[in-house]
């Protein structure tokens, strides 16, 4: 056996990057197909929204799944649209004043476009009430009816009063009035007596006069008692006159209306309480009679205003099903407010100032909310929720229905709901929701799943460069060139991290275009080739590239310390990723590993300090029943190893690296080195196959970039998983490198092809009789760990415990 074989495993060159033929692209320029993308690769998801907007039935409201920026807002909007555009506009709603009630406005339907309708006819007849009325009371008819009634009230009076004066007159006896009242005083020749002469009268004749004087004063009190009777007759006559004046003046306006809106009795009913309330209140709408007070405003003197019609929900007639994106679900924008006016330090308000929300613009239609902005409105969540179960909209403050004030305002009458809700938002959320709240699935029986990418079929490439076309023209971008849009393929490819997947994030997708047009146009040119494409992907990054510019910075001055020439024991280059939002790179990691003779624990020097994860934890957990497997299935495993990455100051979490951590462990035992200029990534599992791992595109690129600023002697490269393979979409100056051979990419299966790759020496096989062969990686570990049990079991017959601690 060679101690230095062949570097095997290589990864074939077509497989580091799958390209975007031409053929693919179904045009040379954006601008040549006609509008009409689809959704590739969305039909799962499009069949369940159509679904849940198809079924009337309750509780068949949609949520819709998707990763924020999978245009899963644009893709429900549109969805929705296209079905309410098969639908008819719904019912209109006004508020109107309750005159039994007026805490308690009446809500009043009508057909689509007829509310607008009934509140001009509304303001029509308000705009002739205000004539009408005065004018009536100012008719000649109504004058001389009123003359009429003071007539006879004024001949009423004075033929009381005449009968009583004529028969004080035969008994001598003058009836006066004072400031105080009526006074009787005797007579003599037509002339009143004073106290002097009346004194001289003799006594009999006073005696005669007084008596008469009493009975009279009686008479005149009798008379004066009948003075209110004939003045609350006066106005009952002029009030009833009245009434008949204004009823008059309203029914023939409002007879007509009555006509109108015959076929709904609702309003008619309206109407007869609007005609009431005029000839009840007749005196407030006549001409003089209703002096504006001091500080009232012209709201307060318009009488008029309660007549009015308040449209909360007005559609167009012959138009479709309403749909409603409510882009900031609050409660007043969803369930709708009543406002307030200040006068004179109050809060007043009236139907008038009742507004709607979301749910009564959408009432009859489609109302579409953003999940994570709904539930992170106070109030709006649980008020949507109420209005869903009930099937109505009532209108009032959050602070009433929670009890947080206790000051009057208006309870306007609920309205009837009829609508179907669309919430979009992450699958986390949707999660969530069916956990922790038990009335959610009960509302949404219906989840469209939207994918967050697609396969990366002919028909799939053909379709999203129809999506990139409508996108362009929608921006109003220059056109795309075919190879342009190759090459955004392929980067949608890597953005799946998958060369057999496209990403469906189209919000990256809009981002790309936008930047490579901006490219286009720094150049001078009305055509988006691949070029422009590239130095925007290029760009992007650069912006964001500052922390990964100084890890690499870092590590050329050493600061961090990799080794990528030369051998070491127990030392290797682990592969990781960091994550910093919309931009991630990869950089390498020194993983070292010690081994002495102990009890089979392998200490993982992350988890003891508390910096490493659950998942890593775990993957070193795997990687200790590994090495048990492996090695010691006839004797104890009588080792103590440590592993740890070194100058690693933050978390470390993840199991990619545990094929690494494995690796530098038989290093450490086999004695035989692991070469420096390769990096290694992988997971692994009890059995010691090597698993995928994420970010491999990064990883890889992370330590080119590290060894071409060195210097590439083609003895670098890196090891991953076989099964990463399909997942490789490397950057174009990587893949040159490896086409030059001055970089390589090797691909395992199992820990042995990746010892065998690391230390160029063969990993070795069990043979018939369970040995490994001699001279082999294994063999050597087998060999020490053999050596360690047997020190182990002297130290135990000597009382040791087999470890110095």
């Amino acid at each position: 056996m060679k101690d230095q074989a062949p570097v095997p495993f290589l990864v074939p060159i077509e497989r580091l990057r799958r390209v975007c033929a031409p053929e693919e692209i179904p045009y040379e320029r954006s601008d040549e197909p006609a509008p009409g993308g689809a959704h590739p690769g969305q039909g799962r998801a499009i069949d369940a929204l159509q679904f849940g907007l198809q079924i009337a039935q309750d509780g068949y409201n949609v949520f819709v799944l998707g990763q924020a920026g999978s245009d899963r807002h644009r893709l429900a909007r549109q969805l929705v649209e296209e079905h309410a555009a098969t639908e008819k506009a719904p019912r209109d709603w006004c508020y109107v004043n309750n005159f039994l009630d007026p805490e308690r406005p009446r809500a009043l339907s009508f057909d689509a476009g007829k509310g607008s309708t009934f509140r001009e006819d509304m303001r029509a007849l308000i705009d002739e009430l205000r004539f009408a009325i005065p004018a009536a009371f100012e008719a000649e008819d109504y004058r001389t009816q009123r003359k009429a009634i003071e007539a006879d009230t004024q001949h009423s009076l004075e033929a009381l009063w005449k009968d009583l004066e004529e028969r004080a007159a035969t008994e001598n006896i003058d009836i006066l009035q004072t400031p105080t009242g009526y006074v009787l005083a005797p007579t003599r020749d037509g002339k009143v007596m004073d106290e002097e002469e009346f004194n001289k009268l003799p006594d009999d004749e006073r005696q005669k006069i007084q008596a008469t004087i009493e009975r009279l004063s009686e008479e005149l009190h009798a008379h004066i008692e009948k003075l209110p009777g004939l003045r609350k007759q006066h106005r009952e006559q002029v009030k009833a006159l009245n009434r008949q004046i204004t009823e008059h003046a309203v029914g023939v306006l409002l007879s007509e209306l009555k006509e109108k809106y015959a076929s709904q009795p609702e309003v008619v009913t309206y109407l007869d309480e609007v005609q009431a309330d005029l000839v009840e209140n007749d005196q407030d709408f006549r001409k003089g009679e209703s002096p504006m007070l001091p500080f009232q405003t012209g709201d307060q003197a318009d009488l008029f205003v309660q007549y009015e019609v308040n449209l909360v929900v007005s559609n167009k007639a012959g138009a479709s099903a309403p749909v409603v994106h409510e882009s900031n679900p609050t409660y007043s924008n969803i369930i709708g407010k009543i406002e307030h006016r200040a006068e004179m330090g109050t809060l007043l308000t009236d139907f008038g100032m009742i507004r709607g929300g979301g749910l009564l613009a959408a009432n009859g239609g489609y109302l579409i909310l953003d999940a994570e902005r709904l539930l992170s409105r106070p109030f709006s969540w649980e008020a949507l929720k109420r209005a869903l179960f009930s099937k109505s909209v009532r209108i009032e403050s959050p602070g009433e229905t929670y009890g947080f004030v206790s000051t009057t305002t208006l309870r306007p009458e609920p309205i009837p709901l009829d609508i179907k809700i669309i919430v979009v938002g992450d699958r986390r959320l949707y999660y969530l929701l069916s956990d922790y709240d038990s009335e959610f699935i009960e509302l949404f029986k219906v989840a469209a799943d939207l994918d967050d990418d697609l396969k990366r079929s002919k028909e799939n490439v053909s379709q999203l460069a129809l999506v990139i076309a409508d996108r362009v023209r929608e921006r109003e971008l220059h056109p795309f060139s075919r190879d342009a849009v190759q090459r955004i393929i392929e980067h949608m490819a890597r953005t799946a991290e998958d060369s057999e997947r496209l990403s469906m994030h189209m919000r990256s997708l809009d981002d790309l275009l936008v930047q490579s047009d901006y490219w286009a146009r720094q150049r001078g040119v009305d055509l988006v080739d691949a070029e422009d494409v590239r130095r925007a992907i290029e760009q992007a990054l650069r912006r964001l590239n500052r922390v990964q510019t100084r890890v690499a910075e870092a590590i050329e001055r050493d600061n961090l310390l990799i080794d990528t020439s030369g051998s070491q024991v127990g030392q290797v280059n682990g592969l990781t990723v960091i994550d910093l939002g919309e931009f991630r790179f990869g950089h390498p990691v020194r993983i070292t590993a010690t081994t002495r003779i102990g009890t089979g624990d392998v200490i993982d020097i992350e988890r003891e300090v508390e910096l490493g994860g659950a998942i890593h934890s775990k993957g070193m957990l795997i990687l200790s029943a590994a090495l048990s497997v492996r090695y010691a299935a006839d004797a104890p495993l009588s080792l103590q190893g440590s592993v740890v990455f070194e100058q690693t100051y933050g978390g470390v979490d993840g199991d990619s690296a545990s094929v690494a951590e494995l690796c530098a462990l038989i290093s450490s035992l086999s004695g035989i080195p692991i070469r420096q200029n390769l990096a290694v990534t992988g997971s692994i599992n009890q059995r010691g196959r090597v698993q995928v791992v994420g970010g491999i595109n990064e990883k890889i690129e992370g330590f080119f970039d590290i060894c071409s600023k060195r210097g590439l002697d083609g003895s670098h490269g890196v090891v991953i998983p076989r099964d990463n393979v399909k997942h490789l979409m490397l950057r174009e100056e990587v893949v040159d490198a490896v086409a030059a051979r001055r970089f390589s990419v090797h691909a395992v299966s199992d820990i042995d092809e990746a010892i065998t790759v690391l230390t160029g020496v063969d990993a070795g096989e069990r043979d018939t009789e369970g040995r490994f062969q001699p001279g082999s990686v294994n063999q050597r570990v087998e060999t020490q760990l053999l050596e360690y049990a047997a020190l182990r079991a002297q130290y135990g017959k000597r009382g040791g415990s087999g470890n110095d601690d």
